[in-house]
């Protein structure tokens, strides 16, 4: 079987179904002997930063010399960067090998998993088998009913909390917040930056389970004007003249729960971390498409912010980055997103207003997205509905530029510089 094949199975599942529930994946990984179990695992939650979060851990373990794995969503370019151990991604022969592997045992308990399920599956299969140390996972949506949440975390992480796909997770913070907070274990410690209401339901979990809770600007705080040169303190330690190639005004709060988490793993887990290994796990993050540079003059920024949280975080960023510049932006987002809040946020910052498609069923038609940005565009505005030609015309303003909305348009856009190739419609 190849890869290809491989996608044919995943994609005859439905790329964008949502099964609620845990029974269909714990039944699976019962079929496939419980890999999940077999390797200790971070959990990373929450709204915004969880990729940056996850890939920040998994980096500094690698560091000290741990076999580390980390499972993100969704890719941006190709499947087999979700499954990554050592910091190399899995084989398009190993990710075949294991789904079939895994859509045989889901065939032989009759049932019929989701694509997120069965990649998950295939995810726990491959840290196991290969004997990592560690794996670093970060939930897809949620937390309650998301795949992920069949491990016993030695931490979990609750990045922030912001109104995301309210349609699946409750119409108020504190509802979304639960949804979160139901990554937390029975004694296993929390990291979490939330603040205001959300904040307080995850602590009232955690008691419940009693776990305790590391809170941002209280337990663990991190001081400067960006990630080139920053200073952490937490319970322990103090951390002075820290460097990432994260860019980024908003990855400063991703690297100081990171770093509470890598504490927590340290202080209340026993796992040895020297601070040596810290400094060049953060120095050595690779994480595509937020905050990305494509070019350096004048500016052109990819970036995957997709709610209005991560647009306003974007936006800070390029005003930080960037003091008084007005950029050409390209947007497209899909439909079931916060439309308005998004748009009003860019609209601080852009000069001109370029309207595409992303390439998925999900997409909003430029036209609503139009009518969405009407109220507070005092820019230029222009749609063009194939995103490829939207991205032609963008370079030929030759302007400072900045292309979001969608982490499917961020990774439609590096496909096409790094293959040539468009991607397909899901």
């Amino acid at each position: 079987m190849t890869i290809k094949d491989a996608g044919s199975y995943l994609d005859s599942l439905g790329f964008h179904k949502i099964k609620p529930g845990l029974e269909r994946i714990r039944a699976l990984l019962r079929r496939l002997g419980n890999p999940q179990d077999k390797v200790p695992a971070v959990i990373v939650g929450g709204t915004n930063g969880k990729g940056s979060v996850t890939a920040a851990i998994s980096s500094v373990l690698r560091a000290e010399g741990y076999l580390a794995g980390d499972y993100t969503s969704p890719h941006l370019v190709s499947l087999t960067e979700r499954i990554k151990l050592g910091g190399e991604e899995i084989s398009q022969d190993d990710l075949a090998r294991i789904i079939f592997q895994v859509r045989d045992a889901a065939d032989a308990g009759g049932e019929s998993p989701s694509y997120f399920e069965v990649v998950t599956a295939a995810a726990f299969v491959y840290f196991a088998e290969r004997g990592a140390d560690f794996m670093v996972l970060e939930v897809g949506m949620g937390g309650r009913w998301d795949a992920t949440n069949v491990t016993t975390p030695l931490v979990s992480v609750i990045t922030n909390v912001s109104m995301d796909h309210t349609e699946y997770l409750g119409r108020t913070l504190p509802a979304i917040a639960l949804e979160k907070a139901c990554i937390i274990k029975p004694g296993a410690p929390v990291v979490t930056a939330a603040r205001g209401s959300a904040l307080g339901v995850i602590t009232d979990y955690a008691r419940e389970m009693e776990s305790p809770v590391y809170v941002g600007g209280r337990d663990f705080r991190s001081s400067g004007s960006g990630t080139r040169g920053f200073s952490w303190s937490g319970r322990e330690w103090k951390l002075a003249g820290l460097t990432s190639n994260l860019t980024g005004l908003y990855q400063l709060e991703n690297l100081s729960v990171a770093l509470a988490a890598l504490e927590s793993l340290s202080l209340d887990r026993g796992v040895e971390i020297s601070e040596a290994s810290v400094r060049a796990g953060l120095a050595d993050i690779s994480w595509p498409g937020r905050l990305e540079t494509l070019r350096e003059s004048p500016p052109l920024i990819l970036d995957s912010a997709h709610n209005p949280g991560g647009c306003k975080a974007l936006v800070e960023s390029l005003r930080s980055l960037y003091p008084g510049t007005k950029f050409a932006f390209l947007v497209g987002m899909l439909d079931d997103k916060r439309h308005a809040p998004f748009l009003k946020e860019i609209t601080t910052v852009a000069g001109k207003l370029i309207i595409t498609e992303v390439p998925s069923s999900r997409t909003t038609p430029a036209e609503k997205l139009l009518k969405a940005a009407a109220k507070y565009v005092g820019s230029e505005v222009t749609v063009i509905k194939d995103y490829a030609e939207a991205y032609e015309y963008l370079l030929s303003l030759g302007e400072p530029s900045c292309i979001a909305g969608s982490i499917y348009l961020a990774g439609a856009i590096r496909k096409l510089l790094q293959t040539g190739e468009r991607v397909d419609v899901l």
